[in-house]
């Protein structure tokens, strides 16, 4: 029956409800499918490689992995919405992934197959309440760069400007309800079989700030704010936004150019440092996670590119999904950094449950645990002094040492705020992996701690006043959405 329905994750118009349910059934099963074969295959090779040992088993691994992720991408490209999102960032992760899986699923990032031209221009039109031909002199038909919501064209104003016009997929507000409807639906049926895990406040951190990223309103003032983190640095860089052509579904910046942040041959023949430019964008997030306590929260390589200089500057694309971390949850992201740079495994449990953590035995009983946790997380970034990245077979030591950990008292509670700050640390992980990067990470990172602690310390003393501006503004209900 279910196979009858694959023309369904294309829909782009109104669906009554039996659709509705039709297309998230078939979206649940073409999902658990996938990788549950994909999962089946690899604890088979895991068998062969224990009991038989056969002498090609590095080609066999080699070839379950490439197929396994061109399945994850056709997945991916059928189904698009939450699903592509989470296989970008999981494209990203060559600190972990197998290249097989990063060659494959890194093409999601900026090259997801792009809808018709037409029904860009339908949308475009829509939005500015005009035919193309009264705002723009020329528009590209080809897009530059087309991802899990939305796909990006050049074009040039007839005011002369070179710009992108960012525009939304008409069906996807509904590919990504569906897929909040599948996950949550799933997670509770992991809460009842695993009850140690609460995994519904990550859900639903997702289900506040994942539609957020459909209001091309809500992406530019978030693009705005983050601008003006970095007016001081010549270095780094945020697109203007022409707010005049502008709506929730359609959105027009200036046109930047560079070459993607990834590109480590493309880097070098420019003759940039991949050194410098990963210490750059770790100081970009200090200054956005630790000073400010806002960031940019879609961290992958679609969406950061280089300019050659001079100045030599790094690029931030696509703000749809920006975070704001509560001021306590910030000071306690201070705190735990601070005493892992000065190896003080104490204070970094102690900011562990301040944060949030708690295990099972709950309590004060969750620090014993904790600091176990604690002490090999210092034996990692201890490894991580001199460079951005760590070698797989130490990722995969480390990460089993902490399941091992975990499993002794599992880990019940997880603030949901990590989700967002552990994909910022993914991509530099990941990205540093990729460049070959070399950064001491102390002496980058302790400028910033040493004056977020001392700030904490301030604004502990003085009360807080919130600013009538702070935070994202509403959507102009009068823009025209397409």
């Amino acid at each position: 029956m279910l196979s009858g329905l694959s023309g369904l994750s294309g829909l782009s118009g109104p669906q009554s409800g039996p659709q509705r349910i039709a297309e998230r059934i078939y979206r649940a099963q073409r999902t658990g499918v996938t990788f549950a074969r994909v999962y089946l295959g690899i604890k088979s090779q895991q068998f062969v490689a224990r009991r038989i040992r056969p002498p090609d088993m590095a080609q066999r691994w080699s070839r379950l992995n490439r197929e396994s992720a061109e399945s994850i991408y056709r997945c991916a490209i059928e189904l698009r919405g939450l699903i592509l999102k989470g296989c970008q960032f999981i494209g990203s992760r060559a600190d972990v992934l197998p290249p097989e899986y990063v060659e494959t699923l890194s093409k999601l990032q900026d090259r997801v197959p792009p809808k018709p031209f037409e029904i860009v221009r339908d949308c475009v039109e829509d939005a500015i309440q005009a035919p193309l031909e009264f705002v723009f002199e020329w528009f590209s038909e080809t897009p530059i760069a087309s991802a899990s919501l939305a796909q990006v064209h050049e074009a040039r104003l007839r005011t002369g400007e070179r710009v992108a016009v960012k525009v939304q997929y008409p069906e996807i507000a509904a590919l990504v309800n569906s897929d909040l409807a599948n996950i949550r639906t799933l997670f509770r049926a992991v809460g009842v079989i695993e009850r140690d895990f609460d995994l519904m406040p990550l859900v639903e951190e997702l289900g506040t700030h994942v539609p957020m990223e459909l209001d091309f309103i809500n992406e530019g003032h978030n693009a705005e704010r983050i601008a003006a983190f970095f007016a001081d640095r010549d270095d780094l860089y945020v697109p203007a936004i022409h707010w005049e052509h502008s709506s929730r579904r359609v959105l027009v910046m200036e046109l930047i150019e560079g070459i993607k942040i990834s590109d480590a041959a493309g880097l070098r023949k420019a003759g940039l440092s991949p050194d410098s430019i990963m210490r750059t964008l770790i100081e970009a997030y200090c200054e956005q996670i630790l000073r400010r306590g806002f960031f940019h929260a879609d961290p992958h390589p679609g969406n950061l590119m280089v300019q050659p200089g001079p100045p030599t500057r790094i690029v931030f694309l696509d703000f749809g999904l920006a975070k704001e971390l509560p001021k306590e949850f910030q000071r306690g992201v201070v705190s735990f950094a601070s005493a892992l740079l000065q190896g003080r495994t104490d204070e970094m449990t102690r900011a562990l449950v301040e944060l949030g953590f708690e295990t099972r035995s709950g309590g004060a009983n969750s620090a014993k645990p904790l600091a176990a946790i604690a002490e090999r997380l210092l034996e990692v970034a201890t490894r991580l002094r001199n460079q951005s990245y760590l070698e797989r077979d130490a990722v995969r030591g480390a990460a089993d040492d902490l399941v091992r950990l975990i499993r002794q008292d599992p880990i019940v509670r997880v603030p949901s705020h990590l989700i967002f700050v552990g994909r910022v640390v993914g991509l530099l992980s990941g990205l540093g992996r990729t460049l070959e990067a070399k950064v001491d990470m102390v002496q980058t990172i302790l400028p910033y701690i040493a004056e977020s602690a001392q700030s904490a310390g301030a604004s502990r003393a003085t009360p807080e006043r919130k600013s009538p501006d702070e935070g994202p503004r509403e959507a102009d209900p009068d823009n025209a959405e397409c």
